[in-house]
């Protein structure tokens, strides 16, 4: 009994001696960890740089990385061919944004909200983070050993598995707050992330494809209620409507 107390209480000891010690791993381990993730990936055919629909992701991408909290994170955007309304990060910056969601979108901003909330994962550090929780074990060994690179192969494999594109309730929460301090110093109405939220509402009953993002991301009425509240204490500054063309952004999908 004792004995297996005791392994009780080292497998534990160590998987939080690894969550400590992955906080700690320089931000360049996220980068690689998305970057052989997102090269390991199936998705549609990825949109060129200089299409409309990329150029419009790509300012907002801009406007909203100088208020990340972490400067020097490198964001890299691409826009996929499909028809979910859906977008995800990778641990290190890597975003991924569906062509489905900027066709619903109402507003550039609303689609700058998508873009803080999936920002703020990766500068919240919540896909390395996952990697250590699915790895379990084999991370907390890696890490104490100082096999990084081992760590980098497999956490890319679990990122593979879609694992890291879905996150706790609580990290989901901490990514919302988060953007809507992003959004508000782009001088962007953090509104608009929730009035993203109140479209798909709407279109949950007619068009299924709006589940995608939705489906990972639970408690619809009380995020709203979260960032409206968050939004009132965060500073007042004069928002600024974004001077972007949607409209194009949509005719050329």
């Amino acid at each position: 009994m004792a004995c297996a107390l005791l392994l009780f209480l080292g497998y534990f000891g160590v998987l939080w001696t690894a969550k400590i010690a992955i906080r700690a791993l320089p931000v360049s381990v996220d980068e690689k960890i998305g970057t052989m993730a997102f090269s390991g990936m199936e998705m549609g055919r990825k949109l060129e740089a200089n299409h409309p629909a990329s150029r419009l992701v790509q300012e907002i991408v801009d406007k909203l990385k100088p208020h990340a909290s972490i400067p020097e994170l490198k964001f890299k955007v691409t826009v996929v061919e499909d028809a979910d309304i859906n977008a995800f990060a990778l641990p290190g910056g890597q975003i991924v944004v569906f062509t489905g969601l900027i066709k619903e979108a109402k507003s550039a901003e609303q689609i700058a909200g998508v873009l803080a909330h999936e920002m703020s994962h990766a500068t919240l550090r919540h896909g390395i983070e996952r990697v250590s929780q699915s790895l379990g074990i084999v991370a907390a060994i890696q890490i104490m050993v100082g096999d990084v690179g081992g760590l980098v192969a497999l956490g890319a494999q679990v990122a593979q598995t879609s694992i890291l594109t879905s996150y706790s309730r609580a990290a989901e929460t901490e990514a919302d707050l988060e953007g809507a301090r992003m959004l508000n110093a782009a001088k962007i109405d953090p509104k608009a992330m929730a009035d993203f939220f109140e479209m798909l509402k709407e279109k949950m009953g007619d068009l299924p494809d709006a589940m995608a993002w939705i489906s990972t991301h639970p408690q619809h009425e009380t995020r709203v209620q979260s960032i409206q509240d968050h939004q009132k204490k965060l500073p007042v500054v004069q928002y600024e409507p974004l001077q972007l063309d949607l409209k194009a952004a949509q005719e050329a999908l």
